[in-house]
């Protein structure tokens, strides 16, 4: 048996023509893919296009989250820092206001939140650092939240009594 003689017995086709050489099978094969239309194509154009649009979905879910929990630490910053500078404040107010501000509004979008504060005679710092609760598996985006100024403090007024 020759080449030419050989068919595919289930389709009945032949598997090779005797004189035509592969780039006319090739767009032999083109043609009649041409005439079928887009059979398929739909199912095709879903497979790929659905996972990526949950993809883009939940790449806008992660970044609200990240974004609230970016407001839940500078809020949490902002009340240790009004603890820490007031007068007769310290770090260690401020870093228990600070955890306990995390606890009642991040506790489910602020993972693991460190919160530092540092202050001197004049200056207060605080700096609150942790991970946005995760909503694409295998991503994680840093939070970091950071407030400053000046300590609370009594000064006379030297005009008022007349010094």
């Amino acid at each position: 048996m020759t080449t030419a003689t050989i068919r595919h017995t289930a389709a009945g086709r032949w598997l090779s023509r005797p004189g035509r050489r592969p780039a006319a099978r090739i767009r032999a094969r083109l043609r009649r893919a041409a005439r079928r239309g887009d059979a398929g194509g739909a199912t095709v154009e879903l497979v790929i296009a659905v996972p990526l649009l949950v993809l883009m979905i939940m790449f806008i879910f992660q970044g609200a989250v990240w974004w609230h929990a970016t407001h839940v630490a500078q809020a949490a910053a902002t009340r240790a820092l009004d603890a820490a500078a007031a007068s007769g404040g310290s770090a260690g107010q401020g870093q228990s206001t600070g955890q306990d501000t995390l606890t009642v509004l991040g506790s489910g979008v602020l993972r693991d939140p460190q919160v530092t504060v540092t202050r001197t005679a004049t200056d207060v710092q605080v700096q609150i650092t942790g991970t946005a609760a995760t909503v694409v598996p295998g991503i994680t985006w840093t939070v970091k939240a950071t407030a400053a100024g000046k300590v609370e403090r009594f000064v006379p007024d030297l005009a008022a009594s007349g010094g």
